[in-house]
């Protein structure tokens, strides 16, 4: 039996390296991220500002000052016509400002929906649509980032680090670890993931939680971790040859447009027709619905017409749509 077409036979191919690096404040965060070659940053904290004309800073092309999601996904867009011979690298520093603004976005929302029903603004919370949304565009972001990675370029995203804790009963919560302060799944989707922080002596030190390049092992503690540890497997002949892209959030369009009209299809014919009706000027629900009841035989209600009146009111709209 041959296998399906459209499958890949494994090959070696240049792919980005996807880094996720989280810490405390003062933990050599932004000097991590500038270690990588060529690369354009967004920064959301004004913290490159103090390396911008210095040696550290050398392989720095190009910033952009911005905490706004939506201005991160426009230059992930742009970054579409980039090739390798403009940049090596793409640093978010700080995912977890953008991951803020966005849900300062949608609370401002909330506020405002609260005034227009009479409620207390203060009472406004996210609701459950708005982490919905949240989760939405936090994905959205990853698979842009993916996207990028599969063209051969390294995205490196910076976060702050959030505490995780325990509740001990009676009011009492205890630190058990930290964690990246961004959307609790986007860790996952990283080939490399390190937790910064400071040694006693005041070093810069490297936790290794996951490394798909198996050049370090998860535990490693790592002295000023930089590019250069991974420098030779990323330039090496094993990351080189065709590059395949992939656009996973086409992917996600498809998926969502296909489950759509599935759902449409099973729905009861009465509320397909409502939601079509919808659409349609005043003038044009008139004439629409005096042909619907023609086709069901002068039945009123299209639940009630047979599987082939059902087809004709189906055919009748494909063609209304045209």
């Amino acid at each position: 039996m041959a296998l399906p077409k459209g499958l890949r036979k494994p090959q070696t191919r240049k792919k980005g390296l996807k880094v996720l690096v989280y810490g405390d404040t003062g933990t050599g965060k932004t000097l991590f991220a500038l270690s990588f070659p060529r690369s354009v940053v967004l920064d959301s904290e004004d913290g490159y500002s103090w390396y911008e004309g210095t040696e550290k800073a050398k392989n720095l092309l190009a910033i952009e000052n911005s905490q706004s999601f939506s201005v991160l996904e426009k230059l992930l867009k742009d970054l579409d016509k980039v090739t390798l011979d403009d940049m090596d690298t793409f640093v978010i520093d700080s995912e977890t400002k953008v991951y803020e603004n966005i849900q300062e976005a949608l609370q401002t929302i909330e506020e405002k929906r609260a005034r227009q029903k009479g409620r207390d603004v203060l009472d406004a919370n996210l609701s459950m649509r708005s982490w919905g949304k949240i989760k939405q565009l936090a994905k959205k972001l990853q698979n842009r980032k993916i996207m990028l990675a599969t063209k051969g370029f390294n995205v490196v995203s910076v976060a702050q680090s959030k505490d995780i804790t325990e509740d001990m009963g009676n009011g009492t919560r205890i630190k058990t670890g930290s964690e990246a302060d961004m959307d609790k799944k986007a860790k996952y989707d990283y080939d490399l993931v390190l937790r910064l922080y400071t040694d006693e002596d005041g070093s810069y030190m490297g936790e290794i939680l996951k490394d798909r390049t198996n050049v370090t092992k998860k535990g490693d503690n790592i002295k000023n971790p930089s590019y250069e540890i991974w420098a030779d497997t990323l330039e090496g002949k094993g990351n080189q040859g065709k590059v395949i892209e992939k656009d996973f959030n086409s992917d996600l369009e498809k998926s969502k447009e296909a489950y759509e009209k599935d759902v449409e299809e099973e729905s009861p014919m009465k509320d397909r027709v409502i939601a079509f009706m919808k659409k349609l000027t005043k003038d044009e629900q008139k004439e629409f619905g005096k042909k619907v009841i023609e086709l069901g035989n002068g039945k009123k209600n299209p639940n009630d017409f047979t599987e082939d009146e059902k087809l004709k009111v189906v055919k009748f709209m494909e063609e209304y749509a045209a």
